[in-house]
């Protein structure tokens, strides 16, 4: 697996390479190193802005997959549930990017992006009291997927904006600099939800077990997982919300050469 997972990756990052090595690099009057980049960087409020909304829902769907086997397991009785419900969430994302571009494209990606979190919210939400049900964890997985993708889809819409709005603001093409920054942040997150999803379980008195052989469980963690997949990712997408609202008053401001 280690060996067809590693040609495939290097397969990708050298048609990437190859396919762009004509492009030229402009850093600027002078070349800036990390830290000074870095540096630089900070300046770019609706670059953070975007950044904070982009964290809070990548860690929002983190705790969800940290969540999925307990979900199965001990909601739902059934632990090799976990895949149909990966499959429902992935499958229709892959044919709702098109829909959100078009959205996009006729609305604009913010108010998109808006709509996808707070319905994002509200479908998480309303799985709480259905959790036990298994069509209706599989039908709102399936829906989540559709919100899913625009979650993935817009923000990288978004990004290239607040990178070309940086080389006019400072004379530096940093693109690197904001790349690696959002791939760190987004890595920590990915990181982060499985530990909090584990805070929750401790928080609730879940009782440790193998999924093959699940432990019978008090109300409390019963309850506990089914918040930790459905409420508190719900209290996350939210709080994106203002952060993302935040960015579009910014762009703004940078496009009318304001002070932000």
């Amino acid at each position: 697996m280690g060996v067809a997972v590693g040609a495939v990756m290097a397969a990708a990052m050298l048609a990437g390479t190859l396919a762009t090595r004509w492009i030229p690099s402009s850093p600027g009057p002078h070349a800036l190193g990390l830290r000074a980049a870095l540096r630089t960087a900070r300046g770019n409020r609706p670059f953070f802005a975007l950044l904070g909304t982009y964290v809070l829902h990548t860690l929002a769907v983190a705790i969800m997959l940290a969540g999925a086997p307990y979900i199965a397991t001990y909601r739902l009785d059934d632990y090799a549930l976990t895949s149909a419900m990966f499959v429902c969430m992935v499958a229709p994302s892959a044919f709702a990017v098109p829909m959100w571009n078009r959205l996009a494209r006729r609305y604009g990606p913010v108010p998109c992006y808006v709509a996808a979190l707070v319905a994002f919210a509200v479908i998480v939400t309303a799985l709480f009291p259905l959790i036990a049900s298994t069509a209706a964890v599989l039908a709102l997985s399936a829906a989540v997927g559709v919100c899913y993708a625009a979650t993935q889809f817009l923000p990288l819409a978004l990004l290239p904006e607040t990178v070309h709005a940086d080389t006019g603001r400072t004379g530096h093409a940093q693109s690197g600099a904001f790349t690696g920054l959002w791939t760190a942040a987004e890595t920590g997150a990915l990181a982060l939800g499985p530990g909090v999803f584990a805070l929750i379980l401790a928080a609730c008195a879940f009782r440790s077990s193998d999924f093959d052989t699940p432990a019978v469980q008090p109300d409390s963690a019963l309850t506990g997982v089914a918040a930790g997949f459905t409420l508190v990712p719900a209290v996350l997408l939210l709080a994106g919300v203002p952060l993302l609202l935040a960015y579009r008053r910014l762009a703004a401001a940078h496009d009318r050469k304001e002070p932000a």
